[in-house]
């Protein structure tokens, strides 16, 4: 909705104009300004999100203006301030109301972005560009592209996202919003160049690194992102985010040492997040220094005591040192802090079936099935509970349901043959391998880890799988 009617007033007349409002405001006096000055100090004040200096001038509207169509408007900003559609299209409707004015059909686009109505509210944006004779429209342009994405139009969306870049005030925010544009179209070779292209214009430009960095990390391709990030970091080195995405990446990559040298050093240029304390913390971990991971995890918790990591960071050590009780207890904390971090909840699965707490187990399982009921190892999980439980039928019933809700996926084929051998259903244990293995020959291996000499002792199983084997070696 931020649109100044100022054309007749420069920034530093608006200023002494606010500044007259504030004056008189502060003091007592009688106030008085014409239609439009109010309308001006109006906008000023709903970008401030100054409700109750809002309310002021829109008496003062209705008081001395009560004739005049300026008034409407004034005060359908003033209930759109406040996110009351209902009342801001009462004075939106009005007939006397100026439609030709672009600032009309700006809090007229607005009204309707709020009661959802897009395509509306996008027709009236146009009307103001065509009215504004299409100077000085970036920020309505942006406007423009938040609606596109809400109608799932990211084709105009990132049309208008690029539009509008000049009007931002938050170029890094516009860069995710173009990121996800291209993203969502499946052209992420165009993001790429698109952002090679921001750094090539403006090479100190950290947001335009973070960016090129970010989408290197959206395909995977890592150790191209850590270039990147390091780029923003060699424009700033307090830079933080960089920091913390180098760190995430080298532990995903198991470079723990790495990530202990780029935290490290974020620590000497003065930068201590918690994230990164938690970062820390499992690098330590990874390579056997536990006891000072406990005490970068501690250090993340001082900082932030609702900072989950840390909580759950706590847990992973003592699951490794096999103290269940305390592993339970930080990770159940954890997952107060991130109810819906799935990865916890797996954890707590494994823990209570350590101490043969099933039950529990069960009900962690459900809560993560509440959660994201399409995981597959969501229903691996369930049937491993009912294993350790004895009960057989319902680990079957649990790989059944998790085909159905995701179709024949090989890892629970397997899972669901080896329950078929085992059981003595020989026919129907064949059928499920010889589709687990036309699905995913190489998950063969987790298969006959289940039991080795089992399995391999079988001469049908083993002719089933060198067919595969000799399929997959042409």
């Amino acid at each position: 909705m931020a649109f100044n009617d100022d054309n007749f007033l420069d920034d530093y007349e608006i200023q002494e104009l606010i500044k007259k409002f504030e004056d008189q405001l502060e003091s007592g006096m009688t106030m008085f300004f014409d239609a439009d000055e109010l309308n001006i100090i109006m906008e000023h004040y709903v970008q401030q999100n100054d409700i109750e200096k809002i309310n002021i001038i829109a008496d003062l509207a209705s008081t001395y203006h009560n004739t005049n169509p300026l008034t409407n408007l004034i005060m359908a900003k003033k209930y759109l301030s406040v996110q009351d559609t209902s009342n801001a299209m009462t004075y939106l409707n009005e007939e006397d109301n100026n439609t030709e004015d672009p600032d009309y059909q700006l809090s007229l686009a607005y009204c309707y972005s709020l009661m959802e109505e897009h395509k509306k509210s996008l027709s009236a944006y146009k009307r103001a560009i065509k009215l504004l004779e299409n100077d000085n429209c970036d920020d309505i342009y942006n406007s423009m592209a938040v609606e596109y994405m809400l109608l799932h139009d990211y084709e105009h969306a990132l049309y208008y996202f690029k539009k509008g870049i000049k009007a931002c005030p938050d170029i890094s925010e516009q860069y995710i919003e173009i990121t996800n544009c291209y993203f969502f179209l499946e052209r992420s070779d165009e993001a790429i160049e698109f952002f090679k292209g921001e750094v090539d214009k403006n090479p100190y430009s950290i947001a335009a690194w973070m960016s090129l960095g970010n989408c290197y990390l959206r395909l995977h391709l890592l150790e191209k992102a850590v270039e990147q990030y390091e780029y923003a970091l060699a424009i700033n080195q307090h830079y933080e985010i960089a920091y913390v995405n180098i760190a995430t990446i080298y532990n995903e990559l198991d470079k723990y040492k790495d990530s202990i040298e780029i935290i490290e050093e974020a620590f000497r240029n003065k930068v201590e997040k918690p994230i990164l304390y938690c970062l820390y913390g499992e690098a330590l971990a990874k390579t056997g220094n536990k006891l000072d991971a406990i005490t970068n995890f501690k250090k993340a918790i001082e900082l932030d005591e609702n900072i989950a990591e840390a909580y759950a960071g706590l847990g992973f050590i003592f699951c490794e040192e096999n103290n269940h009780k305390s592993a339970i207890k930080f990770l159940k904390h954890a997952n107060q802090l991130a109810p819906y971090n799935t990865d916890y909840l797996f954890v707590l699965v494994e823990q209570h079936n350590k101490l043969e707490k099933f039950k529990t187990s069960l009900k962690y399982l459900k809560e993560i099935e509440d959660i994201f009921p399409y995981d597959v190892n969501l229903y691996i999980a369930y049937m491993e509970v009912y294993i350790l439980m004895d009960d057989v039928r319902n680990a079957v019933k649990s790989l059944e349901k998790g085909m159905k809700m995701l179709g024949r996926q090989a890892s629970l084929l397997y899972r669901l043959a080896f329950i078929n051998f085992v059981d003595d259903d020989h026919e129907s244990g064949m059928m499920n391998l010889e589709e687990a293995l036309s699905l995913d020959y190489e998950g063969v291996q987790e298969f006959i880890d289940f039991d080795p000499n089992y399995l391999l002792n079988n001469e049908s199983i083993v002719n089933l799988i060198n067919e595969y084997k000799n399929k997959n070696n042409k």
